[in-house]
């Protein structure tokens, strides 16, 4: 890894001026960061929603809330856990089939079963994933269900689970366009926010 870097770096040097090579290592580097960021904590967030998802029916189990065999435990939380790899709709991908096994046994235990879910998902959502992914895409979700979406009509789950940094990656480069742009024409940033805070005002 180190040598290619090295000769990625001599490569872009000796292809560039030094400031049009120091812009493209900076930008090289912000997309590692966003999809090593993204990739890395997104498979730590999956592995410990798997392992509380496994805790979690062993503890309904123990209790009486579920009487399912102790291998489908197991199974269910595997199935959870590599389902929510996928971001936003991974975790309602994994509870269906999961739901459906436990339905066999008791449609009761199968409403317990999501109603876990759900707060195990609230639980990633709102406090795990926030810490351990950070702001590695900053992202609205809006944008986060469009990559989603288009990847995965395009590319199946790997689409589905690349598409967020893709996007993230693509609207950085966009963003870096536009203020090229704008410093093209002398027009500051500023002025332009400005502009849509009035107009937000006139509203």
């Amino acid at each position: 890894k180190e040598t290619f870097c090295a000769q990625a770096k001599k490569m872009t040097y000796s292809l560039f001026s030094i400031d049009r090579a120091n812009s493209i290592i900076e930008r090289v580097a912000y997309i590692h960061r966003v999809f090593g960021g993204f990739i890395t904590g997104k498979l730590i967030d999956s592995l410990i929603i798997g392992v509380l998802c496994f805790i979690g029916i062993r503890v309904m189990m123990s209790v009486g809330l579920l009487t399912i065999e102790s291998s489908f435990a197991l199974l269910i939380s595997v199935i959870i856990g590599v389902t929510n790899i996928i971001p936003f709709f991974g975790p309602f991908i994994g509870a269906i089939p999961s739901a459906i096994l436990i339905m066999v046994e008791s449609p009761l235990q199968a409403l317990y079963f999501v109603i876990f879910i759900i707060i195990l998902q609230q639980i990633d959502g709102n406090i795990l994933g926030p810490k351990i992914l950070g702001e590695s895409t900053g992202m609205k979700p809006l944008w986060i269900i469009f990559a989603i979406t288009v990847g995965g009509s395009m590319f199946g789950v790997i689409g589905m689970f690349l598409g967020v940094p893709v996007v993230a990656i693509i609207n950085y480069l966009f963003d870096l366009y536009l203020q090229y742009r704008l410093k093209k024409k002398n027009i500051s940033e500023t002025l332009v926010d400005n502009a849509l805070k009035d107009m937000k005002l006139d509203e």
